[in-house]
């Protein structure tokens, strides 16, 4: 009679897992289609069309994904290392506020003289800088008419012309920006040049582009007009006088030829723009032009400053809609008049380029490749991810690298230079590649970045460049790869409900369902974060949760009302047969006791030294007061370090980190409790004195291990305790103390868990029982910026010492452990001593690796 509910029952389950995994299907390619459809840069940028609408729900996927991002990068950042391969020269407030009040002239005012720029230039180079890059613009000729300083062999040349002849003095050494735009300009007014005048015959366009440098340098065209197999350069003139001068001032000696314009000559005109580009652009292999972002217009040196001496790179980087710039645009295509497409590059690309010594590119496989030196990710529009280098921006004009240096500090050596006298600073730029940009509140050259709102244009460069470098990026994972993702976290969702699913019975029963949801939510963002720390891979984090938790939400409003009915089917069948209290709890599934479970903690043993002394000295009732005060004021610094005490066995305390709340920092916690235990009891050394006639001092053993947490006890009375090797090897090392005459003695474990926050030295290298690998102990120093440089001074001298000892070099060792014992009174260093007199007198075996057996473990 029972088969029938019982079918029932089983088909109601069978319809409730069909629903589940539609519900899954249905958000999963739902959110896994927005995912998959990235919206296009471009279209971001535009105003609002039919495909903007449909593309809507996508772009508002994508923001929120970018702040996900946001977070991973300053994560990333957190955990790198500051490069100095490229420094910042920066042009900061603190160099304008000097200028200010310099009598040199020419620089008391903002813009300086393109000449000290120039001249700053070549210093760098001459002070080792492989490359320098000059992040400022020069699309405006300078207001300056003649040079400020007079440097020698520039006399007659005007601001750019001085500049010019700078950088021509170290061949690629410089690199000059220029910015371009995705609006189209309003073009300039034009002369009209009703005759041209010929300066030269050249075999090819390269060899005739100083020509052509030199007539648009005197602001007018120039034409390159084919003559057979070479090309000639004529520039246009206004009459056939000024067509006799211009020859005679370009320095052509054969009798110049002036003609009249012909409507023809304009498909051979060559202006600035065409001169810039042929100079600028780079081969790309491999790539799809087309597809990279197009620019309408070009913000380019000036003709005077256009050489082949320099390189030329764009600095223009754009925001997200949010405003915050994540990538960084290496390549960019202009359509000429003609129509021809040109790929330009970026500046830190284009530095990249000539330390490769190429001007060849190939893309494959998502990534850049410059030569056979670097390569870097890059989608097919030519962004690549900025990998920063820190955690947020901080102050000064570094941004995520090693260093900025005020660009005063190079001018002081520039001037010290021209006025005959040795250098007032090194540098340290030997090999270095140096970016030279405006830093100061009059430049407003800042960027929001995912590492700080203000983060300097120029440091963005710069980080781009440390990249290209390190040929180390940030990888988006393809959408094919984020749909499967999305799709599979909605299936996810749908397993986790039915899994958990007991019916919406209890406040505690929402919160489960909660709590489940959340665990697996952040076990997905754990993964994502993991994947981006440890493989540079951006995976979508959004898309998947969104989908996992709708279908999860779905799941459990569907499952919940079947549960009822199977609940009303337990409980009518069930309690017809066996007692009604069991039935409830069947239904209820009550969890009556907490399982134990094995977690990584760190333990903490600490012993009062001398208590036996004390309690022979003391009344009953003074040690009594004595022990509760003392034991009072340990208690205090481990809860305020949010450390569990254990128990109290007589004048010891037995501590804990990591449960049963959960930390990554339980070492930091278990070390700073340690040092807070000395503190208290030196601070209060003058009560103890006074009250009790005695000095107090303790000795503490640390170890961080995995260990079984859970109640443990009988049936009259249990305790939230801990139980494995770390608790015994933390009251080992509690006891060790004394063989060492130290105050905190730390397992390796602890020891590299806070390693980042405290000083350790090491203290022995000893074999435990049980352990078939030698263990290190380690003494706690002290916290990191706070070890004094008495101590500091003792640690070197402790470190060579033992470095000495481990390579049998003992009369060495000796000698320096003996002055770490006279000097500093280092009693880990006498102990070293003696072995050493001992080792010194009788060698150890050959086989011997400086592992010491303890005696009676």
């Amino acid at each position: 009679m029972r088969s029938l509910p019982i079918y029932s029952a089983g088909l109601r389950f069978l319809q409730r897992l069909g629903y589940s995994l539609l519900q899954a299907t249905l958000f999963g390619a739902i959110l896994g289609l927005l995912v998959f459809y990235r919206v296009p840069r471009a279209l971001l940028t535009e105003d609002a069309t039919p495909i903007a609408l449909l593309a809507q729900p996508s772009a508002l996927l994508q923001s929120w994904e970018r702040g996900t991002y946001d977070w991973r990068a300053r994560s990333l950042g957190g955990r790198s290392s500051r490069s100095d391969r490229v420094v910042v020269v920066a042009l900061d407030d603190e160099t304008l506020a000097e200028a200010r009040q310099d009598d040199h002239p020419g620089i008391a005012s903002n813009p300086w003289p393109r000449e000290i720029l120039g001249g700053l230039s070549n210093r760098l180079v001459d002070e080792g800088a492989e490359l320098v890059l000059l992040d400022f613009p020069f699309t405006e000729r300078s207001p300056r008419a003649c040079l400020a300083q007079g440097t020698p062999g520039l006399e007659g040349l005007d601001d750019d012309q001085a500049l010019r002849k700078l950088l021509d003095r170290h061949p690629e050494k410089s690199l000059l920006a220029f910015s371009w735009s995705l609006d189209r300009g309003i073009p300039a007014g034009s002369r009209l040049w009703p005759y041209r005048v010929r300066l030269g015959t050249y075999p090819n366009e390269a060899e005739a582009r100083s020509r052509v440098q030199k007539v648009l340098a005197d602001q007018r065209p120039a034409y390159l007009l084919p003559a057979g197999n070479a090309l000639e350069v004529w520039a246009g003139v206004a009459s056939e006088q000024e067509g006799q001068r211009v020859a005679l001032e370009q320095g052509v000696r054969e009798p110049p030829k002036v003609q009249e314009r012909r409507v023809t000559d304009d498909t051979h005109r060559v202006g600035p723009l065409e001169l810039f580009v042929s100079l600028a652009e780079v081969q790309v292999e491999g790539l799809d032009v087309a597809q990279l972002e197009e620019v309408r217009q070009l913000e380019h040196p000036v003709a005077p400053l256009l050489g082949s001496a320099s390189l030329y790179g764009s600095t223009t980087v754009l925001p997200e809609p949010d405003g915050v710039v994540r990538s960084v645009p290496h390549l960019v295509s202009y359509r000429s008049r003609e129509g021809t497409r040109h790929v330009l590059p970026s500046l830190p690309l284009m530095a990249a380029m000539r330390l490769a010594n190429t001007r060849q590119l190939r893309y494959a496989d998502g990534r850049l490749y410059v030569g056979d030196r670097f390569s870097i990710p890059m989608d097919e529009s030519g962004y690549t991810l900025v990998r920063w280098d820190a955690a947020e921006v901080g102050r000064g004009s570094r941004g995520s690298v090693s260093r900025a240096i005020p660009a005063w500090n190079l001018l002081l050596n520039l001037f010290a230079v021209r006025e005959g006298v040795p250098p007032r600073a090194v540098h340290d730029i030997e090999g270095r590649l140096i970016v030279f940009t405006n830093t100061s509140r009059q430049g407003m050259h800042y960027q929001h970045t995912p590492i700080g709102q203000y983060t300097p244009a120029g440091a963005v460069l710069a980080q781009s460049l440390v990249n290209l470098l390190q040929s180390e990026g940030i990888t988006r994972a393809t959408p094919r790869m984020d749909l499967f993702l999305t799709l599979g976290m909605a299936f996810i969702g749908a397993f986790v409900a039915l899994t958990f699913n007991r019916g919406l019975r209890s406040f505690g029963d929402v919160l489960m369902y909660l709590s489940a949801m959340g665990a697996v939510g952040l076990l997905y963002a754990w993964g994502a974060w993991y994947v981006f720390i440890n493989e540079r891979m951006w995976v979508a984090m959004m898309g998947p949760l969104l989908a996992m938790g709708l279908t999860f939400i779905f799941t459990i409003v569907q499952a919940s009302r079947s549960e009822r009915q199977l609940r009303h089917f337990v409980t009518d069948v069930l309690g017809r047969y066996v007692s009604p209290e069991v039935a409830r709890l069947v239904t209820r599934d009550l969890r009556l006791l907490t399982r134990p479970e094995r977690r990584e903690v760190t333990v903490f043993f600490c012993d009062l030294a001398g208590f036996s002394r004390l309690s022979k000295e003391l009344t009953p009732e003074r040690l009594i007061q004595l022990l509760n005060d003392y034991l009072t004021d340990v208690t205090d610094v481990v809860r305020s370090t949010r450390g569990q005490v254990d128990k109290y066995m007589g004048d010891a305390v037995m501590a804990f980190w990591g449960a049963p709340v959960r930390t990554e920092r339980h070492a930091h916690h278990a070390c700073e409790a340690a040092l807070k235990v000395r503190t208290a009891l030196s601070e209060r050394r003058e009560y103890w004195d006074k009250t009790y006639g005695q000095h107090l001092q303790c000795r503490i053993g640390i170890d961080s291990g995995e260990v079984l947490v859970g109640g443990m006890g009988s049936d009259f009375e249990s305790k939230y305790s801990v139980m494995g090797e770390s608790v015994k090897l933390s009251m080992f090392l509690e006891s060790l103390n004394r063989a060492y005459g130290t105050f905190v003695l730390v397992g390796d474990t602890a020891a590299r868990l806070a390693q980042d926050a405290y000083v350790f030295r090491e203290v022995d290298r000893v074999r435990l029982k049980n352990r078939a690998e030698p263990s290190r102990l380690h003494e706690l120093v002290g916290r990191k910026g706070e070890i004094s440089q008495q101590m500091q001074e003792q640690l070197a001298l402790y470190e060579q010492a033992l470095t000495a000892y481990h390579q049998r070099r003992f009369d060495e060792a000796l000698a320096l452990f003996t002055q770490g014992v006279e000097t500093f009174q280092d009693p880990v260093a006498g102990v070293y001593a003696e072995r050493c007199r001992k080792f010194a007198a009788a060698a150890p075996p050959e086989d011997w690796d400086g592992v010491f057996a303890l005696e009676g473990q």
